[in-house]
């Protein structure tokens, strides 16, 4: 490895130091050695054989391959505010940046690119420019943004997700293991280089989930050793530099399991009345990263049912493209345990694209319907349908790795269905406010959805629901639930509401997930009011 360009010697200002190197590596004829000055503007260019991994002071890390050229552009850091703002240049090769404290801010790390410039929040990101193709993986965090030469912007939310600029055309898929593994092979210590790097004739793009543990496995990876923070915090204190906190790695002790919640308006065609399905734990939510598949369970979370009603009912999604997913599978369960006969099914799942809410692109969303037949356990067919359902899913943190002191808010999105009588409304869409505040130690909170109204309610002028309740966490497990009441206009209504913390894989409780549903009370028309679906939200920093 070659550096070269270091602006006016002794005066130029440090930023951060070589903390690991191919032992080849070499500057200006003499071999660089871990501890190594890497100063303002300076150029890191690599041959065949050169690897080298730059810390800067505020925890950053750039990982620079083989045959590539970076050079950091501005680097201005406030140790005392953690504030600052990295502009790196990234002209060929491969490269790897892992955010530290800059990167948590909006706007703080900017990596210039012949083909635009690219800004990564609070996460992981690697690339490779060559002859045949440009390709930029978000591996974690909390979005990757790209603006093109044109200024059109494209943004990358989801963690396993690539940026792909070899057509010309910028556009988002998911990783393969193939765009890991091109990377990987110019930053690890083998012969091989990016030159051959391309997204021609690779296997159709798959789902790349990189699993916690896999997170330490591609930094060592990367350098060919393991710098531990002692030996990091001795390479800086040689250097004169400020001591800091490694904190790359730290989300990798967060336990955690996929699931969600799920919601719907049941209407039973020969009766005409509706009913709320709803999950009520996360574990009612399953996607199988394998075969794709969406199973859901819902169950009659309004109480006193009927013996001969359906408890429960699973079904089962099948993917048909990226974010759609037919109904394969049905099963329905009475509150006797007993199975009903499903004589015919039809169905449908989606995820959407666009965030839930403000600063929670680590959750997943989206809806389902079913229409569906069955013999109750009087052999009479009956009829119903789910018009528009609703999910969330996410990363579930383990209850054990949830915290047991301190307070925390939570703001987000309700989305939902709603149909009235009293306002002359068919099943809509409908969307408002969630808030939060939580008390991790007495493990209590309050919840409440504000101006819920139909999505387009130019067209209804119905009135906003507003609930709220005192949500609980009993068990050992990581589930909160609890009954919520207010007025949807002149109807009073409640209900319950259930849900679970998630991992952003930073913050163990970086958001909440989960459903809610309301119908009127007391002798009013059951049809008045009755609304359902789920809410996701992020804790404020």
């Amino acid at each position: 490895m070659a550096v070269a360009g270091a602006s006016s010697g002794a005066l130029a200002n440090k930023v951060g130091v070589a903390a690991a190197v191919n032992p080849d590596a070499f500057s200006g004829g003499k071999e660089i050695r871990i501890g190594k000055s890497i100063f303002y503007n300076e150029r890191i260019s690599t041959d065949a054989n050169g690897v080298v991994q730059v810390l800067l002071v505020d925890g950053s890390t750039f990982t620079v391959g083989k045959n590539s050229n970076v050079v950091i552009d501005r680097f201005v850091y406030d140790p005392n505010k953690k504030t600052g703002e990295i502009v790196t240049s990234f002209s060929k090769g491969s490269m790897r940046f892992i955010g530290g404290k800059i990167s948590k801010n909006p706007g703080g790390v900017t990596v210039n690119t012949p083909d635009g410039s690219l800004a990564i929040r609070g996460g992981m990101a690697q690339g490779a420019i060559t002859s045949r193709g440009t390709i930029f993986s978000f591996l974690f965090g909390n979005e990757m943004v790209f603006k093109s030469k044109s200024g059109k912007v494209y943004t990358v939310y989801q963690p396993g997700y690539t940026l792909d600029l070899s057509s010309g055309v910028p556009t988002i898929r998911p990783t393969t293991a193939a765009d890991i593994q091109t990377v990987l092979a110019s930053l690890s210590n083998s012969n091989t280089n990016t030159d051959g790097v391309t997204t021609d004739n690779q296997p159709p793009p798959q789902n790349f989930v990189i699993l916690p543990q896999d997170f330490q496995q591609l930094i060592i990876d990367a350098t060919g050793t393991r710098i531990d923070d002692e030996i990091l915090q001795q390479i800086l204190a040689l250097q004169n530099l400020p001591q800091v906190q490694i904190e790359d790695l730290e989300e990798t002790s967060i336990e955690f399991t996929i699931g969600g919640y799920g919601s719907g308006i049941v209407n039973d065609d020969y009766y005409g009345d509706y009913a709320i399905g709803a999950s009520s734990y996360s574990t009612d939510f399953d996607y199988n990263e394998n075969s794709d598949v969406i199973t859901l369970t819902l169950r009659d979370v309004e109480g006193s049912p009927q013996p001969y009603e359906i408890d429960r009912g699973t079904f089962k999604f099948s993917p048909v493209s990226k974010n759609n997913w037919s109904l394969s599978g049905l099963q329905l369960i009475d509150h006797g345990g007993n199975p009903l006969q499903v004589i015919n099914k039809s169905g449908f799942a989606e995820r959407q694209t666009q965030a839930l809410c403000a600063n929670c692109n680590f959750i997943e969303w989206g809806t389902f319907g079913a229409n569906y037949s069955y013999y109750d356990q009087f052999e009479y067919q009956q009829d119903e349908e789910i018009q528009y359902g609703w999910w969330v899913g996410g990363a579930v943190t383990a209850f054990k790795d949830l915290p047991t002191t301190g307070t925390a808010s939570y703001a987000g999105t309700a989305r939902g269905t709603i149909v009235s009588d009293t306002y002359d409304v068919p099943q809509v869409e409908g969307r408002g406010d969630l808030g939060m505040t939580w008390n991790f130690a007495k493990r209590t909170g309050q919840l409440s959805i504000s101006n819920f109204v139909p999505v387009n309610n130019g067209v209804y002028n119905m009135p906003a629901l507003n609930v709220n309740g005192t949500m609980t966490m009993p068990g050992n497990v990581n589930r909160f639930s609890g009954s919520i009441n207010g007025m949807a206009g002149q109807v009073s209504v409640a209900g319950g509401a259930n849900g679970s913390f998630v991992t952003d894989l930073t913050r163990p409780a970086a958001g909440a997930i989960g459903n809610w549903g309301v119908r009127p009370q007391g002798l009013q028309n059951p049809n008045a009011y009755v609304a359902t679906g789920i809410f996701g939200a992020a804790a404020k920093r």
